[in-house]
């Protein structure tokens, strides 16, 4: 699970990854369209997708064909979560989401999940596909949902930006002088990317992270708090934050990531995680994130936000199909301007830019 090696043009593909493992493909210093360097790395990214690339084509080809659907019928509702009722909504014109919500006339375990779309443990199903549907009422994934979850563009580019991820806090580790990584995670949602960062920080550098998570979701807190437990982590530890004084509702009681404003200290953090957050800002929001952020981190280490591309695949079918709540979906240039209105050089920018096309994931390493 490691970068393995340099490759001199993305056209040249490995046969087969290990699941989580990278393959460089291409690398170095470019310049974007405003004139801005930046560092690029194009990478493949082993996922269980790669088992059975004919399934992986066919889905990916439906999924196209559906995209074409919408196009030619704008008019066609999407699919959402009722604010008031909790409940998924799902136009019957909607050929598509039909027939993702639904088999031969009968709500499916993809509706039952499709429920949880406003909530961060919607991700473990597809993020955790050994473990996935744990908060589903058959305690797992059938498998009919288990294939989508696999092969959909949408589960490889979120497994894809977690590996990446995970890597670079390996990389960061074994960099690290120190034994043990203070790290705040901000929209943390279940930690399931913590968790695997976690474990692969501990068996592959022999340290420990020390994380601090900031959420306003108490279930999502929850749910990482029994993710956590399960997942035989050694020695890292888990700060879910404040608890609740509510005896009716026991738990977390949340924060924002506004509060690291005063509950961090300048220069003491060896990243700062924003892997399911960022996407959900504007550029004012994310500019003010930025300099908050950047001033938290002690010199040399890296802030970890991803993006979900405006070139990415499929774009309608995610939207209108599945109904995926919006996101603000950037490219190279719109990250990097960014970064240069909170006043970084982005010559401390490094994109990764996955093979799957769906989400980029960026590193901005302080000065």
């Amino acid at each position: 699970m490691t970068f393995i090696e340099e490759r001199e043009s993305i056209y040249s593909l490995p046969e087969r990854l290990s699941i989580g493992e990278l393959s460089v493909l291409e690398m170095g210093e470019t310049i974007d369209k405003a004139g801005r360097p930046y560092n690029r790395i194009d990478v493949q990214v082993g996922d269980e997708s790669d088992r059975d690339p004919v399934k992986r084509d066919w889905y990916f080809e439906k999924a196209s064909r559906f995209e074409t659907f919408y196009h030619a019928h704008p008019e066609v509702s999407a699919t959402y979560v009722d604010d008031q009722t909790g409940l998924l909504i799902v136009d019957e014109a909607n050929i598509p989401a039909m027939d993702l919500y639904y088999h031969n006339g009968r709500e499916t375990q993809m509706f039952e999940w499709g429920h949880q779309m406003m909530q961060a443990i919607a991700l473990e199903g597809l993020q955790n596909l050994t473990k996935g549907g744990r908060f589903l009422k058959a305690g797992h994934l059938d498998l009919r949902t288990l294939e989508r979850f696999t092969f959909m563009p949408d589960g490889i580019g979120l497994r894809s930006r977690q590996h990446i991820y995970s890597e670079l806090l390996v990389e960061q580790a074994k960099q690290n002088p120190e034994t043990d990584l203070r790290i705040v995670s901000l929209g943390s949602g279940a930690s399931v990317p913590n968790i695997e960062a976690s474990l692969r920080v501990e068996q592959e550098a022999g340290k420990r992270i020390n994380w601090e998570l900031f959420d306003i979701d108490t279930r999502a807190l929850g749910y990482a708090k029994d993710m956590v437990s399960d997942a035989g982590i050694q020695s890292s530890t888990f700060d879910f934050g404040p608890r609740s004084n509510n005896i009716l509702q026991p738990g977390f009681a949340g924060r924002s990531y506004i509060e690291v404003r005063n509950q961090v200290e300048d220069a003491s953090l060896d990243a700062v995680d924003a892997l399911g957050l960022w996407e959900y800002l504007t550029d004012n929001q994310a500019v003010m994130f930025l300099k908050m952020m950047q001033a938290k981190l002690k010199p040399g280490a890296p802030m970890i936000v991803s993006n979900m591309l405006k070139s990415r695949p499929q774009p309608l079918y995610n939207e209108k199909a599945v109904g995926w709540p919006a996101v603000i979906k950037r490219s190279a240039e719109d990250l990097l301007s960014i970064v240069e209105k909170a006043h970084i050089d982005t010559r401390n920018v490094t994109l990764h830019f996955p093979t799957d096309g769906v989400y980029a994931v960026m590193e901005i390493h302080k000065q």
